[in-house]
């Protein structure tokens, strides 16, 4: 009788058991399979004219990683056109764009202009017009240099004394491998550490940064990074559609099991190739791991908060 007794407790354990890894999986699955469909806002855009980037029109965006090749468009209207599209396609609402005064007139309603490669008295002036939303990209990689450079110290200081966030350039820059054959010589890879920022952000306690792709490769500095300072966002732009899916999944999910989902801030950084919008979208609602709650988050809601964006503006925004 013992026997038997021993027996049946240890079924139901199995049974048990079993049917909790069923219900793990089949949450997992359901997670596969939920598809964002709400606003987004893209955190990494370009707009470009004949000066600005105009070595890119008609340039094909090889990706040896993945076996694809990006196709350029050829004229800064094919580019402004194309881009729009893909927000309509994606329910794009909003989108913080490098050089988005080029796109401002008629187009306000979705572009927020982010200012750079201009005059300091330039951006505090569109800044008082109220025509600036961010100070960024910044990119003193590209130059060989780090954030804690003091040729980089003016935009910090205007950046806090105007209660603007930045966004910083780091990792990844022009295709794999091609950096270096692309007229930028200075890049070095030992420049592309997220650390490097530590003392900037300690230095300005009220500004806000968020580190564009995420700050990749670096994963757990990116993480220590995240821990210690608690303005410091990342958005995952441009790594969600160059890295092959399982090494983009596999550092997004690093960041999100370590507690830091609600800082993780959708991009794409379009610049000639529109599709990357489509493929970037696809990155984060075919990751399995992520909830309908965390996905809402990445695409809209820590975008929304980092940006301050008002309740009414929110609610408009989710109604649509």
């Amino acid at each position: 009788m013992k026997t038997r007794l021993s027996i049946l407790i240890l079924l139901l354990i199995v049974n048990l058991s079993c049917k909790k890894e069923s219900q793990k999986t089949t949450e997992q699955s359901d997670f596969k399979n939920e598809v964002y469909s709400g606003p987004i806002i893209d955190m990494h855009i370009h707009a470009y004219n004949g000066q600005t980037g105009g070595m890119m029109f008609g340039m094909n965006h090889p990706n040896p990683l993945k076996n694809e090749t990006y196709k350029g468009v050829k004229t800064p209207e094919e580019q402004k056109t194309e881009t729009f599209k893909k927000f309509s396609e994606h329910n794009i609402v909003l989108a913080l764009t490098s050089d988005g005064e080029l796109w401002d007139e008629g187009e306000s309603d979705k572009i927020l202009i982010s200012g750079r490669n201009m005059p300091l008295d330039s951006l505090r002036k569109m800044a008082k017009n109220g025509k600036l939303s961010a100070i960024g990209e910044l990119n003193p990689f590209y130059g060989g240099i780090t954030a804690d450079h003091e040729s980089q110290k003016p935009y910090f200081d205007l950046a806090e004394e105007l209660n603007l966030p930045v966004g910083f350039h780091i990792m990844p820059g022009g295709p794999p491998g091609g950096i270096y054959y692309m007229g930028m010589d200075k890049v070095r890879v030992k420049n592309a550490n997220p650390k490097q920022l530590e003392e900037v952000l300690v230095s300005h306690p009220k500004m806000k940064v968020y580190i564009m792709h995420g700050g990749w490769p670096y994963l757990e500095d990116m993480k220590a990074m995240m821990y210690a300072h608690p303005q410091l966002y990342i958005d995952i732009a441009a790594i969600d559609w160059i890295l092959p899916e399982v090494e983009f999944q596999n550092f997004l999910k690093g960041l999100v099991d370590s507690g830091f989902g609600k800082r993780i801030m959708f991009g794409s950084d379009q610049m000639v190739w529109p599709e990357t919008i489509d493929i970037a979208v696809d990155a984060v609602n075919t990751a399995d791991f992520l909830t309908m709650n965390q996905k809402e988050d990445i695409f809209f809601n820590n975008a929304a908060r980092f940006l301050n964006l008002s309740e009414d503006k929110i609610k408009e925004y989710k109604s649509e």
